[in-house]
C-alpha cells in the first residue's frame, strides 16, 4: 500500500507540475499573442494614416487643376470669337464639353471612398490619366482658335 500511495503522489505531483508548467506557456503565448495584435494595429493605423497623406496630396493636387480648368472655362465663356453663328455654336458646344469632363473629374474625386491599396492605385492612375487628357484638348482647343 505504501508503494502505491508513494506512486499516487508522485503521479499526482508530475501533474500538477505539468499544469503549471503548461499554464505558464500558454499565458506567455497568449501575452505573445496580444503584443502581435497590438503591433498589427499599430501598423494599420500607421499605414491608414500614410493613405490618409497620400489621398489628402493627391486629391489637393487635382483638385488645383480642376480649379485651374474652371478658370480657363470661364475665361473661355466670355471670349468673344469671330465667325458665323455655325462656327460660335461649335465653339460654345465645345466649351460646355470641357466644363462637363471637368465637372466629372471632380465628382469622381470627390465620391472617392475605397482605400485599398489595389483601388487606390487604380483610381490615382485612372482620375491622372483623365486629367492629362482634359489638358490636351484644352492645349488643342486653344490652338484651333
Amino acid at each position: 500500500m505504501k508503494k502505491s500511495t508513494i506512486t499516487f503522489f508522485a503521479l499526482l505531483a508530475f501533474t500538477s507540475l505539468t499544469f503549471l508548467t503548461s499554464c505558464k506557456n500558454n499565458e506567455e503565448k497568449i501575452d505573445d499573442a496580444q503584443e502581435d495584435v497590438l503591433n498589427a494595429k499599430k501598423e494599420l493605423i500607421e499605414a491608414e494614416q500614410d493613405s490618409l497623406a497620400d489621398y489628402e496630396a493627391f486629391k489637393m493636387k487635382i483638385d488645383k487643376k480642376i480649379t485651374d480648368n474652371e478658370l480657363k472655362i470661364a475665361d473661355l465663356k466670355v471670349k468673344v470669337i469671330d465667325g458665323n453663328a455655325n462656327e460660335k455654336a461649335k465653339y460654345n458646344q465645345k466649351v460646355v464639353q470641357l466644363e462637363e469632363k471637368n465637372r466629372e473629374l471632380e465628382t469622381k474625386l470627390n465620391n472617392y471612398s475605397e482605400y485599398t491599396a489595389e483601388t487606390w492605385e487604380a483610381f490615382k492612375t485612372d482620375l491622372d490619366y483623365k486629367i492629362n487628357e482634359l489638358e490636351v484638348e484644352f492645349n488643342e482647343f486653344n490652338a484651333k482658335k
